[in-house]
């Protein structure tokens, strides 16, 4: 018995000088972790560093801090405020200059250095240089890239094959996509080929190899190689149709547009009292329109008493801020990176054209819409600015440096419509109230950061989307008296893609101001 229970404590006690030899070579550092088997985060003099369970040095005790291994076996590194990649012999195969080094996906791994995308190979190889704003997810060995507010595609080896000189590249179908490029429009190929010029205004999807598209104002259709040919689009009880060769015209059927007879029996066509003449020139058609004269005018007057002219052409300025899905103005703290300081988020906009229906022979009763310009500016509050990530979803980043303005700036174009009642026949005098909708389409939106290190100004702007929904639409209203008039308006789309960012939704509020005399 007393053999057996001596044979028990020579096994311990050699056990537990083992275990401790095992791990003897740790002593020599600060701290140590294990982080996997095998394998030690070890600190020494405040620096971090990597060794295997043979004392083996993988990584030097050198960097700010070294993360767990990763599938792939590389471990990321930050040193100096920077990251890089080891791989398990201790090979640094990313060196540590990247702010962002995302996961290895077939081979390659997107990174980000000063604000900047590109792309790294296995080997650590910048083969996409960090020139682009953001670089989408590789599809069919391409990608879409985005450089100074400009599209283009690359592909996996680097090569920028259609450049990024497009404000907009569509979706590819049948081999082709369209483009917009300086305001214009025209088709490229998979090659990045121009197969049809960006000069065109407009161009409408191809149907049976033919699309109609306008040049310098006229309509006109061509085939897939961008030559002009004769053609008619098909047109129903709501379309209107113009057969070229037979000179035929469809007219849509509603109040805004009537068809009448001049004096020699030829059909006219008036939109909102003006008339609409359609020549042709060659395989084109040309439609202009020609105001009423004097003596129509006239007769008009002597008809309706006053024309209606609703409030809505001049300039707007007030602020803008969001609202949560409840309505709160205030927002939940995983959201705090977009609080913004209200009183400088300005909303500016140049309402520039404007078409009224009167509703009544006193002209005080009407609707009306138009076209405007809306620039809005949400000036945030924290050192924070929105970025896309990889996933395409909308991330706070930090401002390095000291902050002076932080702000995110949209364009849209808006289109109301819009009901009016006047309480005076005096237009510019009286009282009135107008309600109604309002739709936008997004243009353009930027942000721009400007902060202060060492006495020198840093300013930093940079394009793109950030998630933002493209069309949006919301309830308006506008009253006045006299010199006092007053706007405000409520989107109940929200104001970024679902399920890339927050729900919120754009609110504005402010003054109205309509110069020249009505």
């Amino acid at each position: 018995m007393k053999n057996g229970l001596f044979i028990v404590f020579i096994f311990f006690s050699l056990s537990g000088v083992y275990a401790q030899d095992s791990t003897a070579f740790l002593s020599i550092y600060d701290k140590y972790w294990e982080i996997n088997d095998g394998f030690y985060r070890v600190m020494k003099s405040g620096k971090i560093g990597l060794v295997n369970n043979s004392g083996d040095v993988i990584i030097p005790c050198e960097n700010d801090q070294v993360w767990n291994l990763q599938e792939n076996g590389n471990i990321k590194v930050l040193k100096n405020g920077k990251l890089g990649l080891y791989n398990l012999n201790g090979q640094m195969i990313v060196p540590a200059e990247y702010d962002m080094i995302w996961e290895f996906s077939d081979g390659k791994a997107r990174v980000l250095r000063n604000g900047k995308v590109g792309y790294v190979n296995e080997l650590g190889n910048e083969f996409i240089p960090c020139d682009y704003q953001q670089i989408w997810s590789f599809e069919e060995g391409k990608a879409k890239v985005l450089r100074n507010g400009k599209t283009g595609y690359v592909n996996e080896s680097g090569h920028e094959y259609i450049p990024a000189e497009y404000q907009k590249i569509w979706d590819f179908e049948e081999g082709r996509a369209k483009v917009l490029k300086n305001g214009k429009m025209g088709f490229i190929n998979e090659q990045g080929v121009e197969i049809i010029a960006c000069e065109y205004q407009h161009i409408d999807d191809f149907q049976n190899g033919v699309a109609r598209a306008i040049q310098s104002g006229k309509i006109l259709y061509i085939n897939e190689l961008g030559q002009p040919v004769d053609a008619f689009e098909e047109g129903g009880d709501d379309d209107i149709r113009v057969l070229k060769d037979e000179s035929v015209v469809y007219y849509h059927d509603a109040d805004s547009i009537i068809v009448d007879e001049d004096s020699e029996g030829q059909k006219v066509i008036k939109v909102f009292g003006s008339n609409m003449e359609i020549t042709k020139d060659g395989s084109s058609t040309q439609i202009s329109f020609q105001k009423e004269t004097e003596k129509e005018w006239e007769k008009s007057k002597k008809k309706v008493g006053r024309r209606f002219k609703g409030h809505y052409q001049g300039v707007d300025l007030g602020f803008n801020s969001y609202v949560t899905k409840s309505g709160n103005l205030s927002l939940p703290a995983e959201y705090s990176y977009l609080d913004l300081n209200s009183g400088k988020s300005i909303e500016f906009s140049i309402n520039a054209l404007q078409q009224n229906i009167s509703f009544s022979k006193k002209g005080n009763v009407g609707m009306y819409t138009g076209l405007g310009l809306t620039y809005n500016n949400y000036r945030y509050s924290n050192a924070t600015i929105p970025v896309v990530d990889e996933e395409g979803n909308l991330v706070p980043q930090d401002i390095e440096g000291t902050l002076n303005k932080n702000k995110l700036t949209t364009a849209y174009l808006t289109a109301p419509l819009m009901f009016e009642l006047q309480f005076s026949r005096k237009h510019r005098n009286g009282f009135y109230v107008a309600a109604g909708a309002i739709g936008a389409y997004r243009i353009g939106s930027h942000t721009k950061i400007v902060t202060m290190n060492e006495g020198n100004k840093s300013k930093d702007k940079q394009r793109g989307s950030f998630t933002l929904k493209d069309f949006r639409y919301g309830a308006h209203v506008r009253l006045g008296y006299r010199a006092i008039n007053i706007y405000g308006t409520y989107y109940m789309s929200p104001m970024f893609d679902t399920n890339k960012a927050p729900e919120l939704y754009p609110i504005s509020v402010g003054l109205s101001f309509y110069p020249g005399k009505w």
